[in-house]
C-alpha cells in the first residue's frame, strides 16, 4: 500500500492482526456524534482490504459502507464519503424506530453499537430483532419456550410491508418453522391442530377473516417421496409472504397476492418442475417417509 497515497487522506498507519489499519482525525468542520449519548465519536479506524477502506471501529461506524480508495483524493472528500455515510444510517435508525413503535414494538438502541433491536412475541416463539447499518432487518436470536433456537435460516426482511405486529410475529414462525417435520406415521395428531375444514364446517363457508388478523398456512406436501413443507403468513389484506421449504432447506420465498396465488400444487409443480400429478398433499395422519 502507498503511504504516501494514504497520508494524502489523512490517514495514519497501524498494524493489524490480519491486514493494515488506517486511522482518520476528521478534519474542522466534520463531526460524528452519537445520537444517543450527545458525544463525539473518537477517530475512525479502517481496514485495508482489496483498495477500500472498511469502517472497524469505535462500535458506532461499524458495518458501514466500504469506501474505494480510488473514490477519494483527499481528506475531505474522505471524511465527507464517511459522514455521509454515518447520517444516512442515522436516518434509517430513526425512521425504523417509528416504524417500530406503529407495529406496536419498543425500539432499543444499544448506545455503544447504535444497534437498533426490538423483541417479539409469537406464541412459544420469541425474536429479537436486529436492523443492519443499511436499514434492514433480521432476527438475530429466536427462541422456543425460553430456549434457544440455533441454526437459524440467514434472512433479511422489510419492516414496512408490515401493518401490524401479528402479522410479522407469522411470517417470521413460518421462517423458523421451515424445516418440514417427520413424525413416525403412528403419530397421531397434535391435538391442537385445526383444519381449515373444520374452520368451514363449524362456522360456514360465509364467514370472513378481518382485514388486520394475522393468518397463517402450513401444509405438508410430498413430491416424489421426498417431503415439503409450504408456509403462508398474511402480510395485510390480501397480500401473504409465502414459502417452501424441503429437507435441504428453502426452495422458495415471496410475497404474492391471494387473487393471483395458483394453487399449491400448481406452484410446487412450476418451482419443483414436475407434473402437478407428482405433487401430493398430506393431512397429519399421512405417512411420511
Amino acid at each position: 500500500m502507498d503511504a504516501s497515497r494514504l497520508e494524502k487522506l489523512g490517514l495514519r498507519m497501524e498494524e493489524g492482526s490480519s491486514s493494515p489499519l488506517a486511522r482518520l482525525e476528521l478534519p474542522e468542520g466534520f463531526v460524528l456524534d452519537n445520537p444517543v449519548t450527545r458525544k463525539p465519536l473518537p477517530p475512525v479506524t479502517f481496514q485495508i482490504s482489496d483498495e477500500v477502506l472498511i469502517p472497524i471501529a469505535p462500535p458506532a461506524v461499524a458495518g458501514l459502507p466500504p469506501v474505494p480508495l480510488n473514490s477519494v483524493k483527499t481528506r475531505t472528500a474522505l471524511a465527507l464519503a464517511l459522514t455521509s455515510a454515518f447520517d444516512e444510517f442515522l436516518f434509517h435508525l430513526e425512521r425504523r424506530s417509528s416504524q417500530l413503535q406503529a407495529l406496536g414494538l419498543h425500539p432499543t438502541v444499544n448506545p455503544a453499537t447504535l444497534e437498533l433491536s426490538s423483541e417479539l412475541e409469537a406464541g412459544a416463539l420469541s425474536f429479537v430483532l436486529a436492523m443492519d447499518r443499511q436499514g434492514q432487518f433480521r432476527v438475530a436470536q429466536a427462541s422456543r419456550q425460553g430456549s434457544e433456537l440455533s441454526g437459524l435460516p440467514e434472512f433479511r426482511f422489510e419492516l414496512s410491508e408490515f401493518r401490524d405486529g401479528e402479522s410479522l410475529a407469522s411470517y417470521l414462525a413460518a421462517h423458523i418453522e421451515e424445516q418440514p417435520s417427520r413424525p413416525h406415521a403412528s403419530s397421531p395428531p397434535s391435538p391442537g391442530l385445526v383444519r381449515y375444514e373444520e374452520l368451514a364446517q363449524a362456522f360456514g363457508a360465509q364467514a370472513v377473516v378481518p382485514p388486520r388478523s394475522a393468518l397463517e398456512i402450513l401444509v405438508q406436501l410430498s413430491v416424489k417421496g421426498a417431503t415439503y413443507r409450504f408456509a403462508a403468513a398474511r402480510v395485510q389484506g390480501r397480500t401473504f409472504r409465502g414459502l417452501l421449504a424441503g429437507a435441504k432447506g428453502k426452495v422458495w420465498a415471496e410475497r404474492f397476492e391471494l387473487d393471483s396465488f395458483p394453487g399449491i400444487v400448481h406452484l410446487v409443480a412450476d418451482l419443483l418442475k414436475v407434473a402437478p400429478e407428482d405433487v401430493q398433499l398430506l393431512g397429519p395422519e399421512s405417512p411420511q417417509e
